[in-house]
């Protein structure tokens, strides 16, 4: 119970000194590497829960622990390597927060590698070393379900290998790009988020001939301690078939929507079929009706399709430092969507700096055929009038 009341302290604190501050904050994460391999990421809440997986993805089990009284390690009861899982990483990740000397929120993580299909039972509990002949204060069980790499993930993985990628920058304004069905455009524009300017998409980019992703910002290195430094953003689009449309980006503040951008950024794209790029066609045809589909910041407002028992995980912004957090997530059709998981992960960062961001995800099971809306807003739920506030929907059809 203290540790509860602790958090609550450093969510109130956080919540109080930084509420008037932009709610979208310099995030400062790492560029996506094409090649890593997908995480899904189990957590407390996932406790007796059935999670679904495919071979050469890994599971991430990150569970608390309390150090600060001498529970610091999750044993694992048989959370070992088997046929279906093979434990890559175990540790311990210490985040401390400034409330005395009182060291708050604790985690151990533990990292599996799916080797085969098959379901595997992981158990653990957390306990004090010396204590092995004691209960544990508390044990986590969850099954995973490994299912094999289906044809079409196959095929499009095979695409990705024959693409290329082009890097642009702003020397490259106003020109005119070729390329190949498949092929990733990738934009890097100098951006300093402390001064609450950032790039983003400010004309209509056809989405049939090109799939845009969400804007990342990679803060330049420096010196610990120094503030207002400047960095990067990237903007990433993928070639998705035949056509001509442009990229036009533009700097500005989010808030400030009836001023013109401090700079302007626009490159034209003319997508040219490849007969290398096939598979990635007929991967997307073959996984039209997918089992899993995965959205971000840039898919605001598309419309995307599910099978049956299929799974919709939305990746998004957040910082609950600033007493922001995406609401709406319970209010959707019941009949068609479940809501399976609502939990946030902050971004790596420096010892003792605060105010960091991460990422909320949010993940539904299709339950039947149907068509269903998912309407989120990104908010204070104080002050549900914030001109800050951020609205990001998408809709589902169940197949």
């Amino acid at each position: 119970m203290k540790y509860s009341v602790l958090l609550a302290t450093v969510a109130l604190f956080g919540a109080v000194g930084l509420a008037a501050a932009d709610p979208k904050p310099d995030l400062q994460p790492n560029l996506p590497d094409p090649d890593k391999p997908v995480e899904i990421r189990v957590t407390t809440g996932d406790a007796n829960k059935e999670i679904k997986a495919k071979v050469g993805e890994i599971v991430v089990v990150e569970l608390e622990s309390y150090a600060a009284d001498g529970y610091y390690a999750w044993s694992e009861q048989p959370g070992r390597s088997d046929s279906v899982l093979e434990l890559e990483k175990k540790d311990q990740q210490v985040r401390d927060y400034a409330i005395g000397m009182v060291r708050v929120g604790d985690k151990s993580t533990f990292r599996y590698l799916v080797k085969a299909p098959g379901n595997a039972e992981l158990k653990f509990g957390c306990g004090r070393p010396w204590e092995q002949d004691k209960p544990p204060l508390s044990t986590f069980n969850v099954k995973i379900v490994a299912e094999a790499a289906d044809a079409a993930a196959a095929a499009a993985a095979d695409a990705k290998a024959a693409s290329k990628t082009y890097e642009m920058t702003r020397d490259d304004n106003g020109k005119t790009l070729k390329v190949k069905v498949g092929d990733v455009i990738r934009v890097k524009l100098k951006s300093n988020r402390t001064t609450g300017y950032s790039w983003a998409l400010t004309g209509k980019t056809d989405a049939k001939v090109l799939k845009s992703g969400e804007v990342e910002y990679k803060v330049d290195e420096h010196p610990a301690g120094m503030v207002g430094v400047g960095g990067n953003d990237f903007c990433t689009f993928t070639a998705l078939a035949p056509g001509k449309t442009d990229i036009s980006l533009g700097y500005a503040r989010p808030w400030e929507k009836d001023k013109e951008p401090a700079q302007a950024f626009k490159l034209t794209v003319e997508v040219e079929a490849d007969a290398k790029a096939a598979p990635a066609t007929d991967a997307k045809a073959a996984s039209a009706t997918a089992k899993e589909v995965r959205l971000n910041d840039g898919d605001n407002g598309k419309t995307v399709k599910v099978a049956v028992d299929g799974t919709v995980i939305l990746s998004l912004e957040s910082n609950p430092t600033t007493g922001f957090s995406w609401t709406g997530v319970d209010k959707v059709d019941k009949d068609i969507l479940k809501l399976e998981r609502n939990d946030y992960k902050q971004n790596a960062s420096p010892g003792g700096m605060v105010g960091v961001g991460g990422r909320t995800t949010i993940v539904y099971r299709a339950l039947k055929k149907g068509k269903a809306k998912i309407d989120l807003t990104y908010m204070q739920p104080w002050n549900p009038d914030s001109k800050f506030n951020t609205n990001y929907s998408v809709t589902v059809e169940v197949e």
